[in-house]
């Protein structure tokens, strides 16, 4: 019996890929609140806090159901606009995604 060809490389399954893990910028509604009105793109943000949390669900279902490890990253208003300023950095999405990364790093290598 002649033995079967081989795939492809391409072809070939991958070995498992290590697990992503990011944090996601998360707010109580009162946190939300604040955060949204100092924030330099207000207009981007959801109309009201029930239909941010249903768009942050959503998002965290998502990235879980394409192999990514998302965690919560509860955001302070204080803590954000203060690290905004520390920077230079205007409140909007960019800021709030590099401010969440970073704290997503702190805690990580602290072991929280």
């Amino acid at each position: 019996m002649k033995p079967k060809n081989k795939l492809p490389p391409w072809l070939q399954p991958r070995n498992p890929t290590k697990t992503m893990q990011v944090g996601v910028g998360w707010y109580t509604e009162a946190e939300w609140t604040k955060v949204k009105a100092a924030a330099a793109d207000a207009e981007r943000f959801e109309a009201t806090y029930a239909q941010w949390v249903q768009m942050a669900e959503e998002a965290l279902v998502n990235l879980q159901a394409t192999g990514v490890f998302a965690e919560r990253s509860y955001i302070n208003a204080s803590e954000l606009l203060a690290w905004c300023l520390a920077h230079n950095r205007p409140n909007d999405g960019a800021s709030r995604a590099e401010f969440v990364s970073e704290q997503a790093r702190k805690n990580h290598e602290a072991g929280a």
